[in-house]
């Protein structure tokens, strides 16, 4: 079969269907993102913060930065000193101050103060990438786009729809073999997916409502390998020692010998002298 073909044949609306209703996100079909669009300023610099960090602690320095820097033309103006503890709940929160800032200044001198709309400029702006621009472009102006995080590149690989090793990959190829209509609504659910049961290790298979969609929870339920090695089920101690003991005797390993070193002698230690002073007197 052709990769590609069952890519392209993949169910997404059925798969839609099914997390949004676990998540109880409502109808992932009306426009929600378009009618409710965050503010595109604060999606850029607050995506450009949660880069390498948890989602807590991004919340935490974005609310204060916004608190006191709610723009491009303020945020431009910022001294560093001012920048770094507000931002310092965020990991590299002083390389990130720089970041923001030169991206503040950058808005200012080529757009006006303004976050642009297309891909291509936003990619060109300081500390933004593609899932940055991608972010803005669906949450900031609810524009079809998909923001590929490690959930969603992890996911896409595990239902085998893709087989790629970055994020970056992964977004190429989904814009590819996703209908349009579909990428607003996959990142979201994607996320919420891969930090509730999809979870990097230790998935819960046997709770997720589309593991008859998924080519890695067929496979593990079938017994077989899944495509991922790195998503084969991990044999616990138990397992293991039950696996050894199972082995012919002809087979099995000497026990290893415990080493068993000598008490050691206590240290030698020189003679007190006598002070001088009691030396030369007697």
């Amino acid at each position: 079969m052709n990769p590609d073909r069952g890519a392209r044949a993949f169910d997404w609306e059925r798969l839609l269907d099914r997390l949004s209703a676990l998540y109880r996100t409502g109808d992932w079909r009306r426009p929600y993102l378009r009618d409710h669009a965050e503010d595109p300023f604060q999606v850029l610099i607050g995506t450009i913060l949660s880069q390498r960090t948890r989602d807590a602690n991004t919340d935490v320095a974005s609310a204060r930065l916004f608190a006191r820097y709610p723009d491009a033309r303020s945020l431009a103006r910022a001294e560093l000193a001012d920048l770094e503890p507000l931002v310092r709940p965020v990991g590299f929160y002083r390389t990130k101050s720089r970041v923001i800032r030169a991206c503040a200044r950058e808005l200012l001198a080529r757009h006006d103060g303004e976050v642009p709309r297309t891909f291509d400029a936003l990619v060109a702006l300081p500390g933004v990438g593609p899932k940055t621009a991608n972010c803005v472009l669906v949450f900031g102006y609810g524009i079809p786009a998909i923001p590929v995080d490690t959930h969603v590149h992890r996911i896409a690989n595990r239902l085998g729809v893709v087989r790629t090793s970055t994020p970056e990959a992964t977004e190429e190829r989904l814009r590819e073999v996703v209908d349009e209509r579909y990428w607003i609504p996959l990142n979201p659910l994607l996320v919420q997916h891969g930090q509730n049961l999809c979870r990097p290790r230790g998935p819960r298979c046997d709770l997720c409502p589309v593991t008859d969609q998924c080519a890695t929870g067929v496979a593990l339920s079938a017994g077989r390998p899944p495509p991922r090695p790195d998503d084969a089920p991990r044999r616990s101690a138990g397992a293991q020692r039950a696996r050894t003991a199972s082995r012919p005797a002809g087979r099995r390993r000497p026990p290893r010998r415990r080493r068993t070193t000598a008490p050691r002698p206590p240290p030698r230690t020189a003679p007190r002298r006598a002070p001088r002073h009691r030396a030369a007197s007697r």
